[in-house]
């Protein structure tokens, strides 16, 4: 039933239209009939009663100068008799009524009055009043209305049939020639031509897709050669294309090959100087990702023209590779003519690039060493470019930066900083601090986040920022992840028998953390289950990348964990890739707006609405939501507004030692 009223077909289409046509016609016209019949009715209806007024004012007039109250009243009694008449009332001169005829089975809702002046020979003796409702209008409705019922049905019938017939009449060729393209497209058949059924527009289209049928068929034929033809020619391109080793095909550049036999033999002549540069786009991927690989390639090919256009015929301009290029100086051996050259590298990238119908801006991060200053084998002079050019980039990006071996310092120190963590993770070094998540109402405190710390015996306390990124690369953040987990457990215990509030700790949980096999997820389940943990007390935050793949076997493993009563959260939603899919097909609980939009809510109203959007879309699924990094009271209010369900920021509580969250927050409920 529901297919037969579905606008699928040009046959459907046609008829709607034919029949909207026709009853906005028939609508119209008896819209039109409908007001010009009451408009009549009402004139009709007003001439009658005032001829009716005038025909009994002289009789009424001659009994008013008698007085004759009797003969009034039976003058005007049988006036009562129209249908639409309600009352007659005859007053004298000075307006006191005479005689009344009033109906009392008859209503005087819209009444039409006429009043009529009693006089004879200029001498006025009363006057004349008649009392009227619409039931004469209404009759006359009531009959028009059956009349046109009727005519709108008899329309109605009409033009169906002639829209059936029309219908048929016009959308025959059309269908043939549909009919006819569609064997075309399930054979392949060029070959086969349509009848031309008529000599209109229909009859034009179809001589001329008669037309493009053949030409479609001449040119199969032409581009089965072409292709013969370009098979071979591709054949012996791919064959010279083994030639060009040495060469980047995107650029026309020397690449990565020729740049290192390049660096060996300047190395191994005697008495050479020269000077290396690394070069890395700034912001390339954000345009290859806007606009496409093409713009990016286009990019690339545009960058190695200008490079070219800033070295000498001496130089050499390579591409190792993505959007990397090295410069060989040879000959320089000082900062000043060096950077004369980075100088003019700068410059030349900072100027607008044309792409098609696109301009560009980029920029370059640079990294420059000496050889044999710093460094006298292939290996160690692009090594310390490379250091170089990623100081660069951590500077700020578009500049360049002289390898210096204090950059080597640093990179010992590095290594000496993943030392210390070894250490520390053995001397039990490190401490979890606390940050109180409140309820929106700012009062109670159904949860806290684990934040660690490091008590370096030389430095003091340090945040997670200067060691967990080191720890990570390292492969230290699955000891780390470990000592946090079981610490968070043992002092979730602990709250939890001080206070008589269930209290909820989340703990952050690193994707590389995180395995295929499940262990991370063994490792919580056996530690909640040797420390007895209650229920619903702890929050395992994960990211949103962590959860990309809702078919994977993270779905099954967080599945485990609730099924022991652990809940999870999403950190920092809104800056991956906030997908839908994973919420409706994974057990969250919880949903963290990261800070970066609760930064911009008092002055950026998109950051609002997206704020307001996620939490309604939150609250659909059945998810709570916390906002993060709540530092001020017009933030938290407009979090309130937004029906936000728990805030976690300065506005109410920095992290705090473990102690002091026990004193200022665990006891306080037991208190209360």
């Amino acid at each position: 039933m529901k297919k037969l009223f579905l606008l699928n077909t040009m046959s459907k289409k046609l008829l709607v239209i034919l029949m909207c046509v026709a009853l906005v016609s028939t609508a119209t016209v008896t819209i039109v009939f409908s007001a010009y019949e009451i408009s009549s009715a009402k004139e009709e209806q007003v001439k009658s009663l005032v001829s009716l007024s005038k025909m009994l004012s002289p009789n009424i007039t001659t009994a008013l100068m008698f007085d004759d109250a009797e003969a009034i009243q039976e003058l005007i009694n049988p006036l009562l008799i129209r249908s639409d008449i309600v009352s007659v009332i005859v007053s004298n001169s000075d307006g006191k009524p005479l005689a009344i005829a009033n109906s009392l089975s008859k209503t005087a809702q819209h009444s039409i009055e006429i009043s009529t002046v009693l006089e004879l020979d200029s001498h006025c003796y009363g006057e004349l009043k008649i009392r009227a409702n619409d039931s004469y209008i209404n009759d006359r409705v009531a009959f028009y209305s059956k009349f046109l019922i009727i005519l709108v049905i008899f329309t109605f019938i009409v033009s169906l049939l002639l829209s059936l017939l029309l219908r048929r009449r016009f959308l025959n060729p059309i269908l043939y020639l549909a009919q006819t393209a569609n064997q075309i497209t399930k054979s392949n058949d060029y070959s086969l031509r349509a009848k031309q059924l008529s000599q209109d527009e229909v009859g034009e289209l179809t001589s001329c897709f008669n037309d493009m049928l053949h030409t479609i068929e001449q040119r199969e034929s032409s581009l089965e050669n072409q292709v013969r033809l370009r098979t071979k020619e591709l054949e012996n391109a791919n064959f010279q294309l083994h030639q060009y080793a040495y060469e980047d095909g995107l650029t026309d550049l020397p690449n990565r090959r020729y740049f290192y036999e390049k660096l060996q033999s300047l190395i191994s002549k005697k008495n050479i100087t020269f000077a290396l540069i690394f070069i890395d786009l700034d912001g390339f991927k954000e345009i290859n990702d806007s606009l496409g690989h093409d713009y990016g390639d286009l990019l690339l090919h545009q960058v190695a023209v200008r490079l070219q256009n800033c070295i000498t015929a001496n130089d050499t301009v390579a591409r190792l590779g993505g959007d990397e290029f090295t410069l060989i100086l040879e000959g320089v051996d000082n900062q000043a003519s060096a950077s004369k050259v980075a100088n003019a590298v700068k410059s030349s990238l900072m100027q607008c690039i044309h792409l098609k119908k696109e301009k560009v801006y980029v920029t370059a991060s640079l990294g420059l060493t000496f050889y044999p200053t710093d460094g006298v084998t292939v290996e160690d002079l692009v090594k310390r470019a490379d250091q170089a050019m990623y100081l660069s980039k951590h500077k700020g990006r578009n500049r360049y930066e002289f390898f210096t071996y204090a950059m080597e310092e640093q990179a010992i120190e590095k290594r000496r900083l993943i030392e210390q963590i070894h250490t520390a993770l053995k001397k039990n070094q490190f401490e979890l601090y606390y940050q109180p998540i409140f309820s929106i109402n700012g009062t109670s405190v159904p949860k806290a986040e684990a934040l660690i710390r490091w008590n370096h015996p030389e430095r003091g306390l340090i945040g997670p920022n200067e060691f967990i990124p080191i720890a990570e690369k390292n492969g230290l953040i699955s000891d780390i992840g470990q000592w946090v987990k079981l610490q968070a457990i043992k002092d979730t215990v602990q709250f939890n028998l001080l206070c008589e509030t269930p209290i909820q700790i989340s703990v952050n949980t690193s994707p590389l953390e995180i395995d295929r096999a499940g262990n991370w997820v063994n490792e919580w389940l056996e530690a909640s289950e040797q420390y007895k943990l209650p229920a619903h007390t702890i929050l395992i935050e994960v990211t949103e990348n962590t959860l990309m793949d809702p078919d994977s076997l993270i779905q099954s493993q967080l599945k485990r964990l609730n099924a022991k009563n652990i809940d999870i959260a999403i950190d920092d939603f809104g800056v991956g890739y906030s997908s839908l899919a994973y919420l409706q097909r994974l057990d969250i609980d919880i949903l963290k707006i990261d800070h970066s939009f609760i930064r911009d809510i008092e002055t950026n109203e998109n950051s609002i609405a997206l704020i307001k959007a996620i939490i309604t879309m939150a609250h659909n699924l059945g998810v709570k939501v916390v906002a993060e990094g709540v530092e001020t009271q017009h933030q938290y209010l407009l979090l309130k507004q937004l029906a936000c369900d728990y805030i976690q920021g300065y506005v109410f509580s920095k992290p705090i030692t473990k102690q002091s969250f026990i004193e200022k927050y665990v006891k306080s409920k037991v208190l209360l």
